[in-house]
């Protein structure tokens, strides 16, 4: 049942409670929100390496309301945020690891809550959550795919070349410098990684109202003023963020879905910014006119980019299957000319 309704018109929570899950031998912490205890369970798996997702519960209700529509579970996995504070999950830092871990939460929460959740996942998040649908088809109800890392070999040389292409076009010889001291990718180690991140992040091609520093102070201050974590557990927060990106970024170089995964046996909704430069659009839609699935659609955001779920209201359909609805663009138009667009086999959200 739903409690009584907040100032702003939406029903206030019926649970918010922090919790720990045993996977294995290891604890995971998760937080479980929502506004009513009969709405269908959506797990969130959140963007990385190395990246927490608990301290934005509160943020991602106030952009995408999907407490109103699902039972939400906020998951710091392995590596990650609160789920440091067991150390068995600051080791076995692997891809297999990571799915393994996420097969054994999806059966958690189907156990749980008497049917297989809706799965979202970001960037990356994504990526294990699709290896997850394939092996066990039967846990996911939909997979929800928003920015998800395809082809990283392409993902780089794109993201190395738009960087270093605005660096020159902007006259930012600093930017230049540092991009061409790397040289192109791959980029296996911490510091050519970082570099990269950082200038593509600056040149608008995560966020496209953010600089890296700026959501690098935006993560700092939600980590701060969460109420789940502790002065030790930002710590370890931060330094997790580093352990898992040396972890898993030689690894995950590999990565090609369009060759390796033809076939996912669950409904997908992939979900795209047409300004993103971590996770292009071309490669997107190579992999999306190549899937076999019961059903499958793939959903753009004209005027956002990586980072989308955290500039466009909607993203997440209240019911999967459904097209998402973007009401009011937050993001604003990038500097920079937009990639082709991608042919046919999509349905495109314009700004309202």
């Amino acid at each position: 049942m739903q409690r009584k309704t907040k100032a702003h018109g939406r029903p206030a929570l019926a649970m918010d409670a922090l919790q720990t899950v045993s996977l294995g031998t290891a604890r995971h912490w998760i937080r479980v929100r929502g506004t009513s205890t009969s709405n269908p369970p959506l797990l969130l798996m959140q963007l990385g390496p190395g990246l927490p997702i608990i301290n934005e519960a509160r943020r991602f209700e106030r952009l995408l309301a999907l407490e109103d529509a699902f039972t939400v579970v906020y998951w710091d996995q392995r590596g990650t945020g609160l789920s440091l504070r067991d150390v068995s999950n600051r080791s076995n830092m692997n891809v297999a690891h990571m799915v393994a871990d996420t097969v054994s939460m999806l059966e958690r929460l189907r156990d749980r809550f008497g049917a297989a959740p809706v799965v979202a996942g970001f960037s990356f998040g994504a990526t294990f959550a699709a290896y997850a649908a394939v092996q066990r088809p039967d846990l996911v109800a939909t997979l929800i795919a928003v920015g998800m890392d395809v082809d990283i070999a392409a993902a780089e040389t794109n993201a190395y070349a738009f960087a270093l292409r605005a660096a020159r076009e902007r006259g930012n010889r600093r930017a230049a410098r540092q991009l061409e001291r790397i040289g192109p990718p791959p980029h296996l180690g911490l510091k050519e990684f970082s570099t990269r991140v950082r200038w593509v992040a600056n040149f608008g091609g995560v966020a496209t109202n953010a600089s890296y520093n700026a959501t690098a102070r935006a993560l700092l201050v939600s980590l701060a003023r969460s109420r789940d974590y502790s002065p030790a557990d930002v710590i370890r927060t931060l330094r997790g963020i580093r352990a898992s990106q040396a972890a898993l970024v030689p690894e995950l170089a590999a990565t090609d879905l369009v060759r390796t995964m033809p076939r996912v046996g669950v409904p997908i909704v992939m979900v795209q910014g047409r300004l993103d430069q971590v996770a292009p659009g071309e490669a997107a839609q190579r992999f999306y006119d190549a899937l076999e699935a019961p059903s499958k659609q793939l959903v753009w955001f004209e005027q956002s980019a990586h980072t989308l779920y955290r500039t466009a209201p909607g993203l997440i359909p209240p019911h999967p299957g459904q097209p998402p609805t973007l009401t009011r663009p937050i993001s604003r138009t990038h500097p920079w000319p937009s990639p082709p667009r991608p042919q046919t086999n999509r349905t495109t959200v314009d700004p309202g």
